[in-house]
């Protein structure tokens, strides 16, 4: 007796795994034990084990015909594991329950993608009913009919007392019509119920510091839709570029253990743990992203995994190396090239179906060519992107003539559908463009990257993406046309942060038009940008456009801009709420740079140490390697003494450099090649080629203080 109210107790509270152990020792004693069996079949169902209560309710069924229900729970079970012909045959044989049976039927069809037998099947229930209108709104849904899913999901909801899943269930559709307010809103309300009727499920309890058990995968956790909504809150402020608000949302969530957690959660926690390391590269981000790569590779060899997986795996192995804050050369988030190479060829080859039903049309050929590259070199996927930038050229020709056509005959919704196809168009060529740029880019062919880019400028020369990349282009060429780059970089701070931009160029009116913020804009922008005006002997222009961006960053962190992430950043790159920005550690460490460059140490040094700061965040291996060449150079000069440093700044440098031994340790630096270096560079970097950025800083505190006594 008391071993039946110990399960029945631990099923009460959501102590699923302790119900499934106690009810393993009763089946051991007693294998045909009719309500052991059932109870052991339930508890699988609720821990979305299905294979495993489809082959326990099969079992009940087969020895207890004269029970339907568990005719039904078996059919139940196989349609959720997937196995929609034996769920559908099952479905069939089940005796009353003819309402049920016929809801799910219609939902065998739904998850088979047999949309018009769904519809079919939907007939047979009550048209009013809200299961009915549920499943309809999941038709529309489907169908990519998210306004009218909706409205049906609404509806269903007042039906039914507007239950957890039926506001999920909208919120999802206004994230899918880019409502990220709207979705946030009702969101929000669902934990905020959640808040008030469970307190005891722990909702933020992780965010805030505080101990607390494991929920498990209780029933009252399903019911209550909150994994659910985290996951897409999450996805939310992934695109708005805030990932610091999605790791909040994930933190939020009712604890459980890592075995415990669902394969959406899994991929969603490696996806945002990326977007934080790369917003704010450390040592730390560096282990955090290894360790969220080893996730997203653990869901693909372990499956169910969501299908949003193989596209972007495929993207993390088409990212190109060191692309993200950190990134070790040669090397990107997967790994080296082969590597990457391997996952993606596993990913296309071995989950071709999955990958034909989630990846856009317009995208896979982006993949291909990657994979072109990575294996066979970038000859043959120069070849692939150049011909997929001519077709994507024509489209974009043959919607500009049907625009104006319509224009013409004065169809003015045929004008308006016209656009927003050139648009979607538009949006599909802009990665194929960039991806052939960037080969040309990689292999030190700038002039040939800068062709690519102008024969697509009648398209995308007010495309933001399309501006900042040509200025990049026109700073990096040898004879640098230094005032257009400008000026295009110009453009970009009056589309983002609005008013009047610091060179006084017009720029289309974006999305800040009427006001922004710096932090907006693209830090490679801004950095590149007060090269030009420095170069351009507009050393007063570069200064101010610094002080603004430095009382942007202390308004910032004073609270005063908390959610300046939120309006184009995902376009510019700017910092999430909760981070530092880097737009003025790359500015600071472009200017520093160009006067170490031009010789003047004295000030160029202290800008490229200030880009450093804070270094708890802009730490990193790209960012030391420049601050150890400029510093190397230095001393290089002072060695052949053709510099001499004064005291103050030679003290500055000794403590600047102590702190970054403390706080590079651990953290692996860039090898410096010794060719092409100078002379005495090169041999400082023969005697001693530190591993780490705390080794490379001690050997340079040292030789700072020989050469100083």
């Amino acid at each position: 007796m008391s071993h039946t109210r110990a399960i029945y107790g631990a099923i009460r509270d959501g102590r699923l795994q302790e119900a499934v152990s106690r009810l393993h020792a009763v089946l051991r004693l007693a294998p045909g034990n009719r309500a052991a069996l059932s109870l052991f079949a339930y508890c699988f169902y609720q821990q979305e084990e299905y294979d495993a209560a489809a082959e326990r309710y099969g079992l009940l069924a087969e020895r207890h015909p004269e029970v339907p229900e568990y005719r039904l729970h078996w059919a139940q079970s196989l349609c959720r594991a997937g196995r929609f012909g034996e769920a559908a045959r099952a479905a069939a044989a089940v005796d009353g329950f003819e309402q049920a049976v016929r809801h799910l039927q219609a939902s065998i069809k739904y998850e088979a993608g047999d949309l018009r037998g769904c519809r079919a099947a939907l007939e047979a229930l009550p048209p009013g009913s809200a299961a009915a209108t549920t499943a309809r709104g999941c038709i529309a849904y489907k169908e990519g009919q998210y306004a009218e899913a909706a409205a049906q999901f609404g509806e269903a909801a007042q039906m039914a007392g507007y239950p957890p899943e039926l506001a999920y269930a909208v919120a999802v559709c206004q994230y899918q019509q880019r409502d990220y307010t709207g979705a946030l809103a009702s969101l929000a309300d669902i934990v905020e119920a959640g808040v008030q009727r469970h307190p005891e499920l722990g909702i933020g309890t992780q965010t805030h510091g505080m101990e607390a058990r494991s929920v498990g995968n209780s029933a009252k956790l399903k019911q209550t839709a909150l994994v659910e909504a985290f996951n897409l809150r999450a996805a939310v402020e992934l695109q708005l570029a805030n990932p610091a608000g999605a790791a909040a949302a994930l933190s939020d969530m009712p604890p459980r253990q890592e075995h415990e957690l669902d394969p959406v959660t899994l991929h969603n926690q490696a996806l945002v743990a990326l977007a934080v390391a790369a917003a704010s590269p450390s040592s730390q981000a560096a282990a955090g992203r290894q360790a969220s790569v080893a996730k997203l590779l653990h869901l693909l060899a372990h499956p169910p995994f969501p299908p949003e997986l193989a596209g972007n795996l495929l993207s993390l192995c088409c990212q190109p190396d060191g692309c993200l804050e950190g990134g070790m050369p040669g090397s990107g988030p997967l790994g080296s090239p082969p590597e990457r190479a391997q996952v993606a060829e596993e990913v296309l080859s071995a989950h071709s179906a999955l990958v034909a039903a989630t990846v856009p049309p317009s995208v896979l050929p982006l993949f291909e060519a990657c994979l072109a590259s990575m294996q066979r070199g970038p000859a043959e996927a120069a070849a692939k992107l150049d011909a997929l930038v001519g077709r994507h050229i024509e489209g974009l020709r043959r919607r500009v003539k049907a625009v104006q056509d319509a224009r013409w005959a004065g169809d003015h919704a045929a004008a308006a559908a016209g656009l927003e196809e050139y648009e979607a168009e538009l949006d599909a060529f802009m990665p194929v463009l960039m991806s052939l740029a960037h080969l040309h880019w990689g292999a030190g062919e700038f002039g040939r990257a800068h062709a690519v880019l102008q024969q697509s400028a009648e398209f995308c020369s007010d495309h933001p993406v399309w501006r900042l990349n040509m200025g990049h282009v026109l700073v990096a060429q040898e004879a640098g046309k230094l005032g257009e780059a400008a000026e295009l970089y110009e453009s970009l701070v009056q589309h983002f942060a609005g008013g009047p931009s610091p060179g006084g160029a017009a720029a289309p009116a974006g999305p800040a038009a009427t006001g922004g913020s710096l932090l907006d804009v693209p830090p490679s922008a801004l950095a590149n940008l007060c090269v030009c005006h420095v170069i351009g002997g507009r050393n007063e222009v570069a200064e101010d456009l610094l002080r603004r961006l430095e009382e942007e960053i202390a308004a910032t962190a004073g609270g005063d801009s908390m959610a300046a992430g939120h309006d184009g950043a995902a376009a510019a790159g700017g910092a999430a709420p909760g981070t530092v920005p880097r737009h003025l550690s790359l500015a600071n460490l472009a200017i520093g740079t160009l006067y170490c460059a031009k010789g003047n140490f004295e000030f160029g040094i202290t800008r490229v140490m200030r880009s450093l700061e804070p270094l708890a965040t802009h730490l990193d291996a790209p960012r030391w390697h420049t601050t150890m060449l400029c510093l190397v150079a230095m001393l290089d000069q002072v060695a052949k003494n053709m510099l001499v440093l004064k005291d103050a700044l030679v003290a500055d440098l000794l403590a600047s450099l102590e702190d970054v031994e403390a706080a590079g340790r651990g953290t692996p630096a860039l090898v410096a090649a010794t060719q092409g270096d100078t002379a005495a560079g090169a041999e400082v970097l023969q005697v001693a080629q530190p591993q780490t950025i705390c080794g490379q800083a001690r050997s340079l505190r040292a030789m700072l203080l020989k050469m100083s006594e």
